[in-house]
């Protein structure tokens, strides 16, 4: 096990860990003392084990998504690690299987001995570390070689001893040639296939922006929904009176399904060396708000609000920014916070180009004949905005569900002719593009709407189904947001919040305000309170030294502590079981799980016996369902009981 915790450890960079950890369980087979520990005791720490384990896997699904399962494979020796610790420095040595196995502890044990049966958790525990270690994906030969090394040896002290060694080793060398073909085999396989099902889960489902390619999830048949997850924090200093939209990129090619641009040529913004800022306009930004995101690389793309005029307290490295709008920071990777002065009445965006009137052939036919019945052409550039927004909030429904599937390309054609409903894609696709048919420049935007306030935190929270999609049209030399999905949008997809989400919520927050505390960023006017998570530490400090010290569990190898009297429960004293007994041992033996009545039946015992019906009748009164008559009742079946073993008369049964 020490050795499979150092492989773990180099393998996942918690060596400074591992070696601890494998010290305490190695000097398990050298010191002399153990504890007496209990039943109870067991079960207690195998259940915190369990909460620890369900927690975790909350806590990182909901920051990392579905890249989170490796982090939780890696974390499995630390989550084990109190019960295999418990097991080595108890009396036993061992573990119980209703440790394990919670429905066990339900049964009686009397009835029920496999509860009872002793497992050792040393050969599981060395081969969790070992997969544990593979979550490491640092592609090493020497690692390899390792495992082979560990197993091995392992292997080994459990080999058949009817076999010839020679053989044994030659199978098992052939078995590491076959392992070692087979994943160089299948590796470069695996890295595409990984790659392409996480980038579209991650584009679909959990929100990293490419700020030159979105697909949307028009043409998507079934319910669409979003994750819950709390992707975005915002703290302002006054409530919101309305939503608040935060843009992370523009787009202005559109074709099945997916927006994109030119690859973008983003321009490098120099920082102000007297505050550490970035000015990204020279209008004064009248309010401001703090920002925390979460970066799974150095460079991401940052959601701001319209009109940001200036990005600053920030640990940026670098922030760039394109001719639409997009933003890009670097930074470290984790949660990283900024602040952002803005002034939302002006948009700083430059002029449009021919691009924002491009309108793919395959949608002309649509879009242009739409535009000529809603008389678009014949009003001036604010009237036909004002047209289409009318348009489509007196026509059109929200909804998250598709039900048909058409032709490639035929998805906006039904949402604009017959269905009349959609997502915020499908309304803000159809706004581009019809305006465009209008001959006024609009671009998709994508990005976040902020309106839920969260007491706990004290601050805004934005979750992957806050995702939003809206248009840009330009007119009046100006570009203006328009957002012609129904206001019903939100509400209707907060309805199917698992019943889970607060749970999900607080373990988040805790996760959150830990990280910042680690990475020594909690020290900010917002985040005031650094280290106070520390506090939570101590009543599981003085638990533990209660038990340990106060109570002076610790005892030497000899003194065994003696069990607890099992209760006796009603009908234990029945006997029948002397008749059970006797009869098991003439030769008929009882199925694992047979009732008694179905094995009575089917040794035919009513035939040597004809008083046992009557029998079996008082017996199941007495065992469930005595009353004020149970002494009558075990009268009667002494009665009956005796003269049956005093004659020694038992049908033959077969030979065991």
């Amino acid at each position: 096990m020490g050795a499979g915790l150092l492989l773990w450890g180099w393998q996942n960079g918690f060596l400074i860990y591992a070696v601890p950890m494998a010290v305490l369980l190695e000097l398990a087979s050298r010191v002399t003392w153990r504890w007496p520990i209990s039943d109870k005791e067991f079960n207690n720490v195998a259940d915190l084990s369990g909460v620890v384990f369900f927690l975790l896997v909350i806590y990182i699904f909901s920051e990392k998504g579905t890249r989170g399962i490796f982090t939780i494979l890696a974390i499995m020796p630390f989550v084990l690690y109190p019960l295999i610790l418990v097991q080595q420095y108890s009396e036993r040595g061992k573990v119980k299987l209703s440790v394990l196995i919670i429905s066990l502890r339900l049964l009686d044990e009397r009835d029920s001995p496999e509860m009872n049966t002793s497992i050792d958790l040393t050969l599981p525990y060395f081969l969790l570390c070992a997969i544990s270690a593979s979550a490491g994906n640092q592609s090493s030969i020497l690692f390899f070689i390792l495992v082979c090394v560990l197993l091995s040896l392992v292997l080994w002290s459990l080999r058949p001893r009817r076999y010839h060694a020679g053989l044994w080793a030659g199978l098992l060398v052939l078995s590491f040639i076959l392992a070692y073909g087979g994943q160089e085999g299948i590796k470069q396989m695996q890295q595409a296939v990984e790659t392409m099902i996480m980038d579209m889960f991650d584009q679909f489902m959990w929100g990293y922006r490419d700020p030159d390619r979105t697909s949307t999830a028009i043409g998507t048949l079934g319910r669409l929904k979003l994750s819950d997850r709390i992707v975005l924090r915002v703290r302002k200093k006054h409530m919101l009176s309305r939503p608040l939209l935060l843009r992370e990129a523009s787009y202005s090619n559109y074709g099945f399904g997916v927006w994109g641009n030119a690859a973008s040529e983003f321009n490098t913004i120099d920082p102000n060396p007297l505050d550490n800022s970035w000015t990204l306009s020279p209008v004064a930004g009248g309010k401001s708000l703090a920002i925390s995101t979460y970066f799974s690389n150095n460079t991401g793309v940052i959601p701001l609000p319209y009109g940001t005029t200036r990005i600053y307290d920030s640990t940026a490295i670098e922030i760039n920014l394109s001719p639409y709008g997009t933003v890009k920071m670097e930074n470290r990777e984790g949660w990283i916070g900024y602040k952002a002065a803005y002034n939302e009445t002006v948009i700083n965006d430059p002029p449009p180009d021919e691009s924002d009137l491009y309108i793919a052939d395959h949608y002309k036919d649509d879009f242009y004949t739409l535009a000529r019945n809603l008389k678009l052409d014949k009003q001036n550039q604010a009237t036909a905005v004002r047209t289409v927004e009318d348009y489509f909030s007196k026509n059109f429904f929200y909804s998250l569900t598709q039900d048909n599937r058409f032709p490639r390309g035929k998805y906006l054609h039904n949402f604009l002719f017959k269905s009349r409903k959609g997502h915020c894609e499908f309304f803000a696709t159809a706004t581009v593009l019809l305006l465009r048919a209008a001959g006024i420049p609009a671009r998709y935007v994508v990005g976040y709407s902020v309106s839920e306030y969260s007491p706990l935190e004290g601050s805004y929270v934005v979750r992957a189904r806050h995702a939003h999609s809206w248009a840009m049209a330009y007119f009046d030399k100006t570009w203006h947001v328009i957002d012609t999905t129904p206001s019903v949008w939100a509400p209707m997809e907060a309805e199917n919040s698992s019943f889970m989400q607060p749970l999900i919520d607080f373990s988040s927050w805790v996760r959150y305000r830990f990280l910042l505390w680690y990475s020594g960023e909690d020290t900010t006017e917002e985040n005031p309170s650094r280290g106070y998570l520390l506090y939570l530490l101590i009543p599981l400090l003085i638990l533990l030294a209660w038990n340990l010290y106060f109570k002076k569990r610790v005892s030497r190898p000899g003194k065994v502590t003696p069990p607890a009297t099992g209760r006796l429960y009603p009908g234990k004293d029945s006997e029948l079981y002397a008749l059970i007994e006797k009869l098991e041992k003439t030769g008929h033996v009882r199925r694992k799980g047979e009732t008694l009545l179905n094995w009575f039946r089917r040794i035919k015992l009513s035939a040597a016996m004809p008083e046992i019906n009557k029998l079996l009748r008082l017996h199941y009164q007495y065992r469930f369902d005595p009353g004020d008559e149970a002494h009558e009742t075990k009268r009667e079946i002494s009665k009956l009981v005796k003269p049956i073993m005093a004659s020694g008369k038992m049908p033959a049964g077969k030979a065991r």
